[in-house]
């Protein structure tokens, strides 16, 4: 059996509709410190021709900086500048659970955890980190809130590729990658 030596939650809200909906967000409603939210995902379709406004496609990213995700995540961002702000436009901020998780290491890790389950299927934009190494065993937790910050009773579909649990194990002999959904129980 091996140790898993980092657990994390990860917060996430949304869905927005474009970045100023998000800056908005960050401006006025939430409760959060905003310079927590180091994780984004954006969904929708692509500019240009050779794109159809039938396929989704999608980007995973952070920002390390504990400055606000809005230096990151803007129009001039690299991948995001190549979306369509329409009404398949959806965007996705999450921040630990924990600030003392907050660590440039921590946030690379859980990056490549995302990417190296859902490249190949989902992160259309994400091809760097796909084959990238994990180098310690990692569980995340992932809850989703409304931008008005109540808890998803269901997620939305643009969402849902998103398994609620995701645990690597790098050990060589139990090498693996597990997702699991979570279930509401009531009291």
């Amino acid at each position: 059996m091996e140790d898993i030596t980092k657990t994390f939650a990860i917060q996430w809200v949304g869905p927005f509709k474009d970045i100023q909906q998000m800056k908005d967000y960050l401006k006025k409603n939430s409760t959060c410190d905003n310079s927590l939210f180091n994780f984004y995902f954006f969904s929708g379709n692509k500019r240009g021709k050779g794109y159809s406004n039938a396929r989704t496609y999608a980007y995973f990213g952070i920002h390390k900086k504990a400055d606000g995700i809005e230096k990151r995540l803007n129009s001039y961002h690299t991948h995001y500048k190549d979306f369509h702000e329409n009404d398949n436009m959806r965007i996705w901020i999450g921040a630990f659970g924990n600030e003392m998780d907050q660590t440039e290491e921590n946030i690379e890790d859980a990056e490549t955890l995302f990417i190296r389950t859902y490249g190949h299927n989902v992160l259309t934009e994400n091809i760097k980190k796909v084959y990238a190494n994990i180098k310690e065993s990692i569980c995340i937790i992932n809850l989703f809130y409304k931008t008005n910050e109540e808890p998803w009773r269901r997620k939305p579909a643009d969402i849902l590729f998103m398994d609620d649990v995701l645990i690597h194990e790098t050990e060589e002999k139990t090498k693996r990658t597990l997702v699991a959904k979570l279930k509401s129980v009531e009291w």
